[in-house]
């Protein structure tokens, strides 16, 4: 239903952006046509899987742009329009339209625009706009009680002063300086410094996580938390913001352990989103995990995960695996449980802020 009503809201905003677009007071001849590729050649959502059997994750391709030529001295915005049209050709996917704009030099920079759970800030500059989440729901944090009361020590990171993310959505940002719009009686072509149509990727990163668990029959849901991750990146030049740092909160899949046949051990895995993982990050990085179980108790555990991010499997697959095992300790006397092959526990979903 949240889907759903995002949705609507965002093909309501469509409907509403033909009237907000800012225009100069140009002739036709002022027109540019745009053309912006999405690179979405992916890591872990298109290829590089670490378990092809496992639940891929949510990906939605952009369809809808913003588009803004700006001042190269000042970043100030000096135009923008909404790119609607989609087309593919031999080289891909891509978004199109026109911009009208005075003849002059300028920063351009193209981004998604129909994301939710991502969201952009400094809209109108060029040099200080940010892409980023917010905080999770207060909702979602009273859930977290035994999480946070867990990770209050002073030796690591914990979930980072409870600065809590959402995960983002792939956002995808192409930007380039020094453009050149011209005088011309006909309606000309935007193109980069080397010539070509634009090509956006992605500012977000998606990892695989994956940890053994015992007693997984005992589980109804979980979530997990990360830290030592970035909250936000620059745009224009997709470099992260390492000031404050974050933990990026996720839901949980349960999964068969195909690594370890042994009864009654399956994984608990996840293919979370991030714009990245900070370089100097004070502290270690760790990840927390929370079961909640059938009998309505709550399992946390917190596992150091620093080390693994030096290794070419993290570095270059993206693939974080911890050997570790967890157990699911049912209370003393329970009986019961689902089979230990449930494929598919429920989200823990709080109210997501437009």
């Amino acid at each position: 239903m949240m889907k759903l009503i995002v949705h609507l809201l965002g093909l309501g905003l469509s409907l509403m952006l033909a009237g907000c677009e800012h225009r100069p007071l140009e002739e036709n001849s002022d027109l540019h046509y745009v053309r912006v590729y999405l690179d979405e050649h992916i890591r872990n959502v298109h290829y590089g899987f670490y378990d092809e059997s496992k639940k891929k994750p949510e990906y939605k391709a952009p369809t809808m742009m913003r588009i803004t030529l700006n001042d190269p001295q000042s970043g100030t915005m000096k135009a923008e329009t909404y790119l609607r049209n989609s087309g593919s050709d031999e080289r891909g996917k891509y978004i199109d339209g026109h911009i009208a704009a005075r003849p002059g030099t300028y920063n351009l920079i193209a981004y998604s625009f129909d994301t939710q759970s991502t969201h952009v800030r400094n809209k109108e500059d060029y040099y200080n706009m940010q892409v980023y989440t917010n905080p999770i729901s207060r909702q979602l944090m009273d859930m977290l009680v035994s999480v946070r009361s867990e990770n209050e020590t002073t030796e690591g990171t914990g979930p980072t002063d409870w600065n809590i993310r959402y995960e983002p959505d792939h956002f995808f940002v192409t930007s380039c300086e020094q453009i050149t719009v011209s005088d011309k009686a006909y309606t000309d072509t935007l193109y980069n410094n080397r010539g070509e149509h634009f090509q956006a990727q992605t500012t977000v990163e998606t990892y695989y996580l994956q940890v053994n668990v015992k007693g997984i029959e005992y589980v109804k849901n979980a979530v997990s938390l990360i830290t030592g991750m970035a909250e936000s990146t620059l745009m224009h030049n997709q470099t992260m913001v390492s000031d404050p740092p974050a933990s990026v909160y996720f839901n949980l899949n349960p999964g068969t352990n195909t690594a370890r046949k042994e009864e009654n051990m399956a994984v608990a895995y996840a293919s979370f989103n991030t714009f990245g993982k900070l370089e100097d990050v004070e502290g270690f990085i760790e990840v927390t995990f929370e079961f909640n179980t059938i009998y309505e108790t709550t399992q946390t555990e917190t596992i150091r995960v620093t080390d693994m991010f030096e290794t070419e499997q993290v570095k270059d697959k993206r693939w974080i695996i911890i050997d570790k095992v967890i157990e699911i300790i049912p209370p003393e006397g329970a009986t019961g449980g689902m089979s230990p092959g449930v494929d598919k526990w429920e989200n823990i979903e709080g109210n997501i802020t437009i």
